[in-house]
């Protein structure tokens, strides 16, 4: 918790008060137990109390990122729940990522500035990269094949197993070069649609690329001491669903009908390769010696 609580400093005193709080307070069931579901969760519902969190931490980074992730979503109700009255409180589907991947922005960087072990920081390159295309690619891959299934459903068109892997197959191909040459796709992985839960609940998978290009860009805003960024990401994680989840991250400085989300995030992955390949090619440099 103490890396975490260093991490969110820049969002400022409060902000990490209320983070340690809940530790201290019992917001967390943090370790696993027999019978204890797997993975993490977190629940803001109950208004009128604090959130509660649901952790099986094993003291990985992994576990400590998951950790500021929930703790994320955490303090998005809880400031949600303090300055909204109940019938605005919840917040829209879409943002539901931003305050959790922000948090993981803000970990993230702590680490990279802190670790001198070069072994460590690829790694954490690394994942963060695994995190862009897990994230903003391969769930927009998600929301495309569910778009063209819904589509397809309201022409009448039936929806076989047949059917939903050649609309599948198709869009995988079309995301990995597949007719270009640049990754071959074989035919089993046109079936990967079959087994992905996502497909089977409510259409939502794409607030986890519109949330992701959101948090980076109040990421980049806050940790470049931008005047105003922290106080304005704390009014968004104020306004609950008091209005459209667009108009709310405008007034935050995200401006999701313009480019600039989507292109800070490249910017940031790219950042992220060349940091990748400058430790790379040191190491290619001392071996030749």
């Amino acid at each position: 918790m103490d890396l975490v609580v260093d991490a969110v400093k820049p969002m400022g005193r409060d902000y990490a008060a209320v983070v340690r709080r809940s530790a201290t307070d019992r917001w967390t069931d943090v370790y696993p137990n027999p019978g204890k579901r797997a993975g993490a969760y977190c629940n803001g519902g109950c208004y009128d109390v604090h959130p509660y969190m649901l952790l099986n931490y094993n003291g990985r980074y992994d576990d400590v990122s998951t950790l500021a992730h929930e703790l994320g979503h955490a303090m998005h109700s809880y400031y949600s729940n303090k300055k909204q009255p109940y019938a605005t409180a919840d917040y829209s589907t879409f943002v539901a990522e931003v305050a959790s991947t922000l948090n993981e922005a803000l970990l993230i960087d702590k680490m990279l500035n802190t670790i001198d072990d070069e072994d460590v920081k690829l790694s954490l390159l690394m994942n963060y990269l695994d995190g862009v295309k897990g994230t903003v690619f391969r769930q927009t891959q998600f929301a495309q094949f569910e778009l063209a299934i819904h589509a397809a459903a309201e022409r009448g068109e039936p929806l076989t197993g047949d059917s939903l892997t050649k609309i599948y197959g198709d869009i995988i191909k079309q995301y990995y070069g597949h007719e270009k040459g640049v990754c071959r796709i074989d035919d089993k992985y046109t079936v990967e649609w079959a087994y992905v839960p996502h497909f089977y609940l409510n259409f939502y998978v794409y607030q986890y690329a519109t949330s992701f290009t959101a948090s980076t860009t109040l990421s980049e805003k806050i940790l470049a001491g931008e005047p105003g960024a922290v106080d304005k990401t704390l009014e968004f994680l104020s306004a609950g669903g008091s209005d459209y989840p667009v108009n709310i991250l405008k007034r935050a400085g995200v401006d999701m009908l313009t480019d600039e989300p989507f292109d800070r995030t490249m910017a940031v992955m790219n950042r992220v390769m060349d940091q990748i390949e400058e430790i790379l090619d040191r190491r290619e440099q001392a071996a030749r010696k």
